[in-house]
Order: structure tokens, then C-alpha cells, then sequence
């Protein structure tokens, strides 16, 4: 069997074999092979099997800036024959065929191990083998040529038109591990389903793309990855380049789980698909860049947000993966306390005032600022909210995208809505006095205003907007509600355990563990991705302005002299609320304590 190679005349033992699979050249080290020379571009050209044609090869140029060059002529893509010369820069390498079996007369050196991994049957070399450098031995390569094949009659050389790298085909048996893997996955995960359900990718410009529709490593990757993340319900895909592969993790209910790695070569064709679906720039590998896509699944549509940043291997990429399926679509679906729903829907019916939902980022203030909306007659009110960025599409309402690089700040942003006749405002969050500020003159003066803000408890949130400098008055006579929460993860039905419950914990839970002898924690099982919770469940805590609260707010407070006051009506804290759940075996006690921090 002959064994295609590309040599260096300066050193026989300088070669590389060529397989079916594309072999990109250049100075940057991410090129399958790393030729050292100044005059190469960072990513020169691409050497690629002809589709259809068994052992033939075309060299391809990226749009170098000293060209490539084939028998002196400089070309854009070519088809390669035996005894070609293809010029690099200052390198040049001649087109060989060597006999089967035959091994290089000096062998490769120790500190370049000589791994290689088997890919439906092509064996694929690692990234970074330096060619072109003085004095470079062979590694996995043929030895010096033997007597040259007689060259082929030319022919006139044709101009190829450029055509993106073919990934291998990955089919039935031949699937590797990798895939394996992430199909289990994708099959165990509840509801029941096939691996094999097509998905169809649409680009940033709403246009239909068959990018996922065929068999290759690359589309096979992708469609996994997705299908994983939407069934597991995650709301981030981290794909993160390790060097020798990449790692494959989801975020799922605020943790991170690793699904997979995946071969280097895979890897960078996934990336690819994603970046052709956010229609970026392909040259830009080191720059950071943003963007969004979406797939349609069986009618259903799932919007992403995509980022590309440069780490010490390669470009990571995260995922925002944006499925309202997976989110509560009404206040009543969020298990509020009976109370507490009752309040919340009172102050949405009204004309003016203000609602503040406090929590770290992840704790789900901006569904609960979405479902109260959803409460309010949009039909006969004028909703209008400023967000960074807008996430989910509310029917009836006028969302608008907070952008500081172009000066369409929060403030800047809240002033120009106030002209444009509102009964309901959200602000995104807030994040200084002069939102703050204009926001609570909005709630005085006929709006009913939703916002969000970084405070660990309601008691909390209200010290907050002081400490911004807003004045005393305005804190006490705009606030109606203040809503602190957190997320629990909920224990997986099919694998929890009961255990008893110690005394501590009772001492702990006080009343809410009356006539409670065990609670459960998590043990794991496929259907959970053993982390051994299924969901999360929010847990609530509401701060009512009354008339006495606002004399305390107004007269220079203290969390004592507030909490004197709020333990006199009708009050929840989150560790309560949490160890509610925790006696109805919603969660376990280990995850209040690790969310609540008790």
C-alpha cells in the first residue's frame, strides 16, 4: 500500500504523512503541522484529500500573505501530484510516495511521543509537530524516499474553488467513544427519546441551515452536545481546550457536570459550526467574540448565546442556552407561600409603587420580574422594560437593550422611557444612584416600576440603596415589596434517600420540624447525571412596607431596630423557607445549609 508524505529535500527525515483528513500548515501552533519560518502566515494553507478520488490531494492556500506556491506558481488551490513542490514561505516540500512499511532511519525523539488516535479508520497525528525547523527528526513518518515514481503525464493544473475542511463521517459501528458516551447520555436522560432526532440550525440571520443535518465528527458533535444540554436542561455548554482534547461540561441546576472529551481535531470542527451559525469572522481565533443562534428541535426553538474567548490552548467557547420550556411561566408555578402570592398579585394590579427582587447573580430575579409581568393586563397598559441584555421575547411588551458602549446606559435609558407614556417600567438592575433615583421618582409619581439589586436579604437590599446614596425618603415612600431569593436544587424522585432527622437539625428548623422524623438527601443515578438532584425550587422571602417600617427607614435604621419591627407581622426568612422545603423532602438539608450559608 502506498504512503503519500510530504518531505523536505533539505532533510529526508523531515516528512509528514498525509491521511484522510485535512492537514493545515503554518506558524501558529494550533496547525496540525507548525512550519518555522517568518515569511509563513500564522495559518498558510491546508493540504486535503480529494473528495471521490482514493489517495489524491489538493493543497488549498488561507489567504496567506506570501502566497503558496506549487512548482514556483503561486495558486489558490491545486491538485497535487507525485514530485510536486509546494513552497511555504522559504520551506519547500516535494510530494512523495514511499513503500508500505518502511521506517525512518533515525528514530523520534523521547520528548515528542509519537501518539496517535484512530478516527473512523484514518489514523490522526497530534497538533504542533514542528516541520521546516533545522535538524528536525521524523516523527510518525516514512523513511528517506525510495527510487521516485515515475511522475504522471501533466495535466493542466485546475484552479479549485475554496471549500471548507471535511470532517470524517461517523456511522453505525465506527462511532468512537466520545460519541458513545454522549449518545448514552442523551438517551438515558428523561423524557425517552433517540439520539437521532434531527435538529435544525438557525443561523444569527433567522436563515434555516442543513449544518447539523449530515454524519460528519463535526455535525455529529454539535447535535449531541445540544441535545444533551436541552434534555439535562442546562443553561450553559462549556467547550474548553485542554491541550491533548477537549472537555465537554453543562451547567446544570448552578453546578457544573462534565459530560465528555473529545478529540482536538473534533473539537475545533464543532467550534467552526458555531461560529459559521453566529456568521463570525473565521480569522479572528484570538479575538474575543460574541454571538447567538438557534435550533428548532420538533417545532420547538431554542435560542443561544454564544462567546468565544483565547485561553492558553485555544479559544474556549460558552454556550447561554435560553429554553423558557425549562422555566416557570407564572407566579403560581413558582411555589410562592400563600401569602406571599396574595401580596405580589396586589401590587401588580396597582397603578404606581415599586417591587425590588434581591439575590447573587443566578438566583432567578429576572424570571420572577418576567412572570409578574406576565400577570399584568398588557392589553391595557403601556409595559415597557430595559434590560442588558433581553433574554426571552414577552408578548405585548416594548423590550429595549441596555448598551453602555453606546452610551444607552440603565439611567440614560429609564429618563428617555419616561417620555414615552408607560404605566409599567422594569429596569434591568440597578446599579447606581441615578437609576436608583429615577426609578423611585417613576413609582411616586403614577408608574409601577420592577427592578432588580445585589443584596444578600430584603433587610439587606433596603441598606443597599441607601449606601448608593439615595435619600431616605424616597427608599421608604417608593418601596411596596421587597422580594430576596435563592435556588434550591431539587432531590432526583428516583434515587433519594431517607435518613433521620438529627436533633441538631430540629433545634435548627424549629417549627417546621414538628411531627418530621426523617429527611432525604441525594444519592445519584443516570437519570440525574448522578449528581443526584432533578431541578430547583426557589425560596422566598418578602419584605412588606408598612407605615412603621417607613418611620424606621426615615429615621436613620438599623437591621435591629428593622427586624423589631418586621417580626411583629407576617415574615419568612430564606433559612425558613428553606427548611420548609427541606421537611417536605423537596430538598436536602445539606443544600439549604450550602445555599442559605447557615
Amino acid at each position: 500500500m502506498a504512503i503519500v508524505t510530504l518531505v523536505n529535500p533539505e532533510n529526508a527525515n523531515d516528512s509528514v504523512r498525509l491521511y484522510d483528513r485535512p492537514l493545515t500548515l503554518g506558524r501558529h501552533p494550533d496547525n496540525d503541522v507548525v512550519v518555522v519560518d517568518d515569511l509563513a502566515s500564522r495559518f498558510h494553507c491546508v493540504v486535503e484529500p480529494i473528495e471521490g478520488a482514493d489517495g489524491a490531494y489538493r493543497v488549498r492556500d488561507l489567504g496567506s500573505r506570501n502566497g503558496t506556491k506549487v512548482n514556483n506558481e503561486r495558486i489558490k488551490a491545486a491538485d497535487l501530484q507525485v514530485n510536486d513542490v509546494i513552497r511555504i514561505g522559504s520551506r519547500q516540500f516535494i510530494v512523495k510516495v514511499m513503500t508500505h512499511g518502511a521506517r525512518p532511519s533515525s528514530p523520534a525523539p523521547t520528548s515528542m511521543p509519537v501518539a496517535a488516535e484512530t478516527v473512523q479508520g484514518a489514523t490522526v497525528r497530534p497538533r504542533g509537530i514542528e516541520l521546516g525547523a533545522p535538524d528536525q527528526p521524523a516523527v510518525d513518518a516514512p523513511p528517506a524516499p525510495a527510487a521516485p515514481a515515475a511522475k504522471a503525464p501533466t495535466q493542466p493544473r485546475r484552479q479549485g474553488k475554496q471549500r471548507a475542511a471535511r470532517a470524517p463521517k461517523l456511522t453505525g459501528a465506527a462511532l468512537p467513544k466520545w460519541a458513545d458516551v454522549l449518545r448514552e447520555i442523551v438517551e438515558t436522560l428523561p423524557p425517552k427519546s433517540s439520539a437521532d432526532i434531527p435538529i435544525t440550525m438557525i443561523n444569527s440571520r433567522g436563515e434555516s441551515t442543513e449544518a447539523l443535518a449530515g454524519n460528519s465528527a463535526g455535525s455529529v458533535a454539535v447535535r449531541l452536545v445540544l441535545l444533551a444540554a436541552t434534555k439535562a436542561r442546562a443553561t450553559d455548554i462549556h467547550i474548553e481546550p485542554r491541550g491533548d482534547s477537549f472537555g465537554v461540561r453543562i451547567r446544570v441546576d448552578g453546578q457544573m457536570v462534565r459530560l465528555s472529551d473529545i478529540p482536538n481535531e473534533v473539537g475545533v470542527l464543532l467550534l467552526g459550526i458555531i461560529r459559521a451559525a453566529c456568521l463570525m469572522k473565521t480569522a479572528a481565533r484570538d479575538a474575543v467574540q460574541d454571538g447567538h443562534f438557534a435550533t428548532r428541535v420538533q417545532e420547538r426553538r431554542v435560542d443561544y448565546r454564544s462567546s468565544f474567548t483565547p485561553s492558553v490552548h485555544g479559544q474556549k467557547l460558552v454556550v447561554r442556552v435560553l429554553d423558557e420550556m425549562n422555566s416557570p411561566r407564572t407566579l403560581r408555578d413558582m411555589q410562592l407561600a400563600p401569602y406571599m402570592l396574595e401580596r405580589l398579585n396586589a401590587v401588580c394590579e396597582q397603578t404606581q409603587g415599586m417591587i425590588l427582587v434581591c439575590g447573587p447573580t443566578g438566583s432567578g430575579k429576572t424570571t420572577t420580574l418576567y412572570n409578574a409581568m406576565r400577570s399584568i393586563d398588557r392589553e391595557h397598559r403601556n409595559v415597557i422594560t430595559i434590560e442588558d441584555p433581553v433574554e426571552y421575547y414577552l408578548e405585548g411588551v416594548t423590550q429595549i437593550p441596555a448598551d453602555n458602549d453606546r452610551g444607552h446606559s440603565f439611567g440614560e435609558l429609564l429618563r428617555s422611557v419616561l417620555r414615552q407614556d408607560p404605566d409599567v417600567i422594569l429596569v434591568g438592575e440597578i446599579r447606581d444612584d441615578e437609576t436608583a433615583r429615577t426609578g423611585m421618582r417613576a413609582a411616586m409619581t403614577g408608574h409601577l416600576v420592577f427592578s432588580t439589586v445585589h443584596a444578600k436579604d430584603s433587610i439587606g437590599a433596603v441598606f443597599r440603596l441607601l449606601d448608593l446614596g439615595v435619600e431616605p425618603y424616597l427608599v421608604a415612600h417608593s418601596l411596596d415589596l421587597v422580594l430576596a431569593q435563592r435556588l434550591l436544587r431539587v432531590l432526583c424522585p428516583d434515587c433519594k434517600q431517607a435518613t433521620t432527622l438529627k436533633p441538631g437539625q430540629a433545634n435548627r428548623m424549629g417549627r417546621y420540624a414538628q411531627g418530621v422524623s426523617k429527611v432525604y438527601t441525594p444519592v445519584g443515578c443516570k437519570k440525574c447525571l448522578n449528581t443526584g438532584f432533578w431541578g430547583r425550587q426557589a425560596a422566598f422571602e418578602m419584605l412588606a412596607f408598612t407605615d412603621e417600617l417607613r418611620d424606621v427607614v426615615l429615621d436613620n435604621p438599623t437591621i435591629h431596630s428593622m427586624k423589631k419591627i418586621i417580626d411583629q407581622g407576617l415574615f419568612t426568612s430564606l433559612a425558613q423557607s428553606g427548611f420548609r422545603f427541606a421537611c417536605e423532602g423537596v430538598t436536602s438539608m445539606e443544600e439549604v445549609d450550602r445555599v442559605m450559608g447557615t
